[in-house]
């Protein structure tokens, strides 16, 4: 019976389908057009061109929507009627004018011209999380790991495919983070003010997982983040959330948008005041972005913004020795944007930014006088220059050219006294493209030039780092949906100011000191991945990949604490995601990530666990929306440098090696529209449970969270 039946669906299929074939070209030169997306609206029928610009598709009898795509060209849309008769279309494309915006899309074109492992989390799915923090999105990503004493605190550590270490210190972040695609870290630790972050004002997060020292430099050799905030104003709204929660949370941020003409002004703040879930783990903190932005019908756009964020810190220290020091800072982001058409094919970018960090460290004020360590101050400035240039004039190649340069200085009280504000100087140039072979082939490569200076003043010597990062990614696309890629990066990253002139005990006891002498670390990459959305309710994506460090630098545990470089590590994994949407009402989604590190001389590799994974159910009904989701992750291994059950070979302390266990951290969030309201719960760590994400950091228990938001 089921083979009956599968011959006539085949017979069926057969006698009712039409053809529909045709070339793309470009109407201003006739030139044919490989790689062109074409796809039936509202259907799972889609294709792309062959090398010469021709497709062909079989389509069942009825009613459609043709539409063609290709990157520097108008879309073209138009309605079909298939009968018996096969259609033949001569489609002629018109350039248009490429902003860089329109350069982030997922699972076509991504601002690094290639496809290697880029994620883009949308607003909508930010905002149905219903996080108090960006560092707190962050850890729900795929690959990305985020370990925190409190998620509004002031030390954050961020890695993705276990890239970064989290030793004492946190000074070895080797992730980029960006802000609407400028740099936002502070010079003397690479770490940026998670508090300054405007978690309210972004509309999409991209994720690059690879080593992308290609196009970005020194700072990305652990990947890329990229915080995208919204410019374009199309709604003049004022959107108003009230927020409260366990630990006497309070917060509330007002945002509002204003589009006259060509100009559009946005203004946002917010502002937060939690006790925190244990002694010193409380927040307070007040922020404001503002932005202007002009845009007129030649493609030309320049936009200003500024954030001004204040925060005051309690900085819990560890359960069985808990701290009573505080931090309060003022952070300032001035960036400045430009892009215009140059001619046809042809634009330019000009991006300018200056970021300020002003901190002071200081005792609570009912702290003991033996647990008094006075103030220390930490004022951190960078100025930087970054141009691009896009060509997209020819039918199968678009080009990127770039260059950027940035200065940074630190005066910090925690740095060698024999040094003077150590500055920063770094230079870098790359070249970027993507090449349609033809066939749903396509071949990404980059190159870039680094130069890096570190100065630590008084007449010291200047240290100098340079490095040429290549990379390339293959990609083959089917049916102008489904995608294989394989990719090959390489990444550097120079030593941070902290890594070369540090000098500073804790108050727990060591001394942790900086080395002049470390070299810069390297990676190499390889990537395979597929991705295949079977239809718009079902898409799931597996990667695997095999990165290989050289002289990676770690605060190792000796007399005193001390940067050296590790001889070798190699760090192998897979990653599978999925989303499922079964009806319009239920749908499903998860990822599994499996990683491996492994020191090539023997050293352990500490809070790096094996398996971890997330998975989520959303429902949606006319009482209520609901959404449950679970977090979980094996056991990971620390140095118990807190026992004084230690040996000491030479000047290394050997302590022991113990285990923090697994756990699964399920929550759940209950939310309601009612016209331009919407109200929200959500219940973290429903099974109550005790765990820490490190060593003696007790992470909160069972805690409640309510919003309500308004559409004025």
């Amino acid at each position: 019976m089921l083979f009956r039946f599968f011959i006539i669906f085949l017979i069926q299929s057969i006698t009712f389908g039409v053809t529909v074939s045709g070339s793309v070209k470009n109407k201003a030169n006739g030139k044919s057009i490989p790689n062109a997306n074409i796809y039936i609206i509202n259907s799972k029928i889609g294709t792309i061109t062959n090398p010469y610009g021709h497709f062909e598709l079989d389509i069942p009898i009825g009613q459609y929507t043709i539409q063609v795509t290709n990157i520097g060209f108008k879309t073209y849309s138009a309605d079909i009627n298939l009968e018996n008769d096969a259609i033949e279309l001569d489609v002629e494309l018109e350039s248009t004018i490429l902003e860089f915006g329109e350069i982030s899309v997922e699972g076509l074109f991504t601002t690094r011209l290639g496809y290697e492992s880029v994620d883009v989390i949308s607003g909508d799915k930010i905002r149905s999380m219903e996080k108090e923090s960006v560092s707190d999105v962050l850890r729900m990503l795929p690959g990305v790991d985020v370990q925190f004493a409190h998620a509004n605190g002031r030390n954050v550590n961020l890695s993705i495919r276990g890239s970064s270490d989290y030793k004492p210190g946190g000074y070895n972040n080797r992730v980029l983070l960006l802000l609407d695609g400028f740099p936002i870290q502070i010079p003397n630790s690479g770490a940026p003010d998670w508090n300054s972050l405007p978690l309210e004002s972004i509309q999409r997060i991209e994720v690059d997982n690879s080593p992308s020292s290609a196009q970005y430099g020194h700072n990305s050799m652990g990947g890329v983040i990229n915080l995208i905030t919204g410019y374009d104003g199309s709604d003049q709204a004022t959107i108003l959330k009230l927020g409260g929660g366990r630990f006497s949370t309070a917060e509330t941020s007002i945002a509002h948008h204003l589009k006259k003409g060509n100009w559009v002004f946005g203004l946002n703040g917010k502002a937060r005041i939690s006790e925190g879930h244990r002694f010193n783990a409380d927040d307070q903190l007040g922020r404001i972005r503002s932005f202007l932005k002009y845009a007129d019908r030649k493609g030309r756009t320049y936009r200003l913004s500024h954030i001004l964020s204040q925060s005051d810190i309690g900085h819990p220290g560890f359960a069985s020795t808990p701290s009573w020091r505080r931090s309060e800072r003022t952070s300032h982001y001035l960036q400045g944007h430009g892009f215009y058409p140059i001619s046809e094919g042809l634009s330019m970018s000009h991006s300018l930014f200056l970021n300020k960090f002003d901190t002071r460290y200081y005792d609570n004020d009912s702290a003991p006088e033996t647990k008094k360590e006075g103030e220390r101050i930490y004022d951190d400035v960078a100025l930087g220059l970054r141009t691009e240039m896009l060509i997209t004039r020819w039918e199968r190649w678009i080009v990127m050219l770039g260059s950027d340069v940035d200065w940074s200085q630190s005066d910090v009280t925690v740095f060698n006294p024999i040094y003077e504000s150590p500055a920063q100087l770094s230079f870098g140039s790359f070249i970027q493209s993507k090449y349609s072979i033809g066939n749903g082939w396509s071949l990404g490569s980059g190159l870039r030039y680094d130069y890096r200076e570190a100065d630590p003043g008084n007449g010291y010597s200047v240290r100098e780092y340079t490095n040429w990062s290549p990379k390339v990614n293959l990609m083959y696309n089917m049916k102008g949906q489904r995608a294989i890629t394989i990719a090959y990066s390489e990444g550097f990253r120079a030593p941070s100011l902290s890594e070369l002139y540090l000098m500073h005990t804790s108050s727990y006891g060591l001394t942790m000191q900086g080395n002049p002498n470390i070299l810069p670390e390297r990676v190499r990459a390889v990537e395979f991945s597929y991705d295949h959305p079977h239809s718009e309710s079902w898409h799931w994506r597996i990667a695997t990949f095999y990165n290989q460090y050289e002289n990676m630098i770690d605060f190792v545990y000796g007399l005193p604490v001390k940067a050296v470089n590790r001889e070798g590590i190699t760090g192998k994994g897979l990653e599978y995601q999925f989303n499922w949407l079964p009806t319009e009402s239920i749908s499903f989604s998860g990822q599994y990530e499996f990683l491996d590190m492994e020191d090539r001389s023997g050293e352990p590799i500490l809070y790096r666990s094996k398996h971890k994974g997330q998975f989520s159910i959303s429902f949606k009904s006319n009482l209520a929306d609901i959404r449950f989701s679970t977090r979980i992750w094996s056991d990971q291994q620390y140095d118990d440098f807190l026992s004084h059950n230690y040996t000491v070979v030479g000047d290394k302390i050997i302590f022991p090696i113990e285990t923090l266990p697994a756990q699964a951290i399920p929550e759940i969030i209950l939310s309601k529209q009612i016209k331009s309201y919407k109200a929200s719960l959500k219940i973290a760590n429903l099974l109550d449970s005790e765990y820490a994400l490190i060593q003696d950091y007790p992470m909160p228990g069972r805690t409640w969270h309510a919003t309500l938001t308004k559409s004025l």
